[in-house]
């Protein structure tokens, strides 16, 4: 009888994140340079994985750096991904950086986000555009509640059911990916109508706002780190506002 290494779930981890990104057995083996024989072996508990396996079956399969640690736990190994402080050397640099590059699009707005709806940071021209739609200064660094609490910029948007309905696709998107917690969505006020929009116009979805007669049309850009290594770098990510229209990029221009 085949010995069964699997005491310890890596097999099962490894068949609910292959499942979870619908890739079969065969189509996650030649991703990662291995035999079909060989994955299902794994996940039998058949075959134990090398740590370099296991880790290239973590990225292959995009598994957030933190279930990472754990198929390598699972596996017998020590995990290979920490969270550093902040006051970390490696974290100071990275932060800084990104730092500089929301500097460097004033006046157009910028954020530093960190699992997708806290606000680490915002740039001069995202703090006028959500002082000028808020009537002060931003009092809240969640995204949702700045959008959607009391007194929220969203009640300005012409276009809130149409915003509405693409996050929440774009959201249930990045759960099934796990590319979002669960804690990081963004909570909407059941007052706005979940009724699917008409189809929108244009390239991209756009946020049209519109408050005392000045209309403002914004393209967002998302970024993040190319190859994290660290867990809480691996939640940062940059949200851009990009002018829709000239009148738009004019309005920013105005800046004092």
């Amino acid at each position: 009888m085949t010995a069964q290494h699997d005491t310890n779930g890596f097999g099962s981890l490894l068949r609910s994140w292959r499942q979870t990104r619908r890739l079969s057995q065969l189509d996650l083996a030649l991703s990662c340079g291995a035999s079909q024989r060989h994955l299902s072996f794994l996940e039998s508990g058949r075959a134990r994985p090398s740590r370099g396996m296991a880790l290239t079956l973590g990225s292959v399969l995009r598994v957030p750096l933190k279930d990472q640690n754990l198929m390598l736990l699972a596996a017998g190994f020590a995990p290979a991904f920490q969270e550093r402080s902040k006051s970390a050397a490696p974290r100071q640099a990275i932060d800084g950086a990104l730092l500089a590059v929301l500097a460097q699009q004033d006046p157009l707005p910028a954020m530093l986000l960190e699992s997708g709806h806290r606000i680490a940071a915002a740039n001069q021209g995202a703090e006028r555009l959500f002082a000028f739609l808020a009537g002060g200064p931003r009092t809240s660094d969640d995204l949702g509640r700045l959008f959607f609490g009391t007194g929220g910029v969203g009640r300005y948007l012409e276009n809130a059911e149409e915003v509405v309905a693409w996050s929440d696709r774009q959201q249930r998107a990045q759960r099934i990916l796990n590319l979002v917690p669960g804690e990081s969505m963004l909570s909407v006020p059941a007052s706005i109508p979940r009724r699917e929009p008409n189809a929108p116009e244009g390239a991209a979805l756009t946020l049209r706002f519109q408050k005392d007669g000045t209309r403002l049309a914004l393209y967002t850009l998302l970024a993040t780190l190319g190859t994290p290594l660290d867990i809480g770098v691996e939640r940062l990510g940059l949200e851009f506002f990009l002018p829709a229209d000239d009148a738009t990029a004019a309005w920013f221009r105005s800046a004092p």
